[in-house]
């Protein structure tokens, strides 16, 4: 066999593999990566503005992922944020955190008056196989931070 079309299949293997077979049982025992995909709701306690609201902040992140990659978009009533860069991390009694640094973009409204675009850190721990639930906390660049956790929306994926 050529080895052009070697290494072209070798590559889609890849491929396929990174994308889709590492989260597929037998192989996901293997991988050993936490699957993080689907949709989320959020609450976060928070210690920005919490003189004007009872209650936690409520919102939904979207978990887009890959066997090397991570994307997590959240969305509350009042901001948007994405993820900058990330770390999943494994300790060595198989219990997973996930590590990462966002930016969050108020809405455009609350700009100059009640929030402004900043950046923060957070660190989750990862409770599972499966992984239906996360808890952590957060803080940011405008001496704010808060508890959040995520709990798998079961109903999407």
């Amino acid at each position: 066999m050529p080895f052009g079309i070697v290494v072209t299949i070798l590559s889609l293997i890849v491929a396929f593999f990174r994308r889709v077979l590492w989260g597929w049982w037998p192989l996901s025992i293997f991988a050993k990566v936490p699957d993080l995909r689907g949709s989320w709701e959020i609450e976060i306690d928070s210690n920005f503005d919490k003189e004007s609201r009872d209650e936690p902040i409520k919102g939904t992140a979207i978990i887009r992922q890959t066997f090397d990659t991570l994307s997590i978009r959240t969305k509350t009533d009042s901001q948007t944020s994405f993820l900058i860069a990330h770390s999943i991390i494994r300790h060595s009694d198989d219990v997973y955190e996930v590590t990462g640094v966002y930016q969050s973009d108020p809405d455009l409204d609350l700009r100059g008056s009640q929030s402004e675009i900043h950046y923060g850190a957070f660190r989750y721990s990862i409770n599972g196989p499966p992984v239906d639930e996360m808890k952590g906390h957060y803080w940011t660049d405008r001496n704010t931070r808060g508890k959040i956790q995520l709990i798998k929306n079961k109903n999407k994926r």
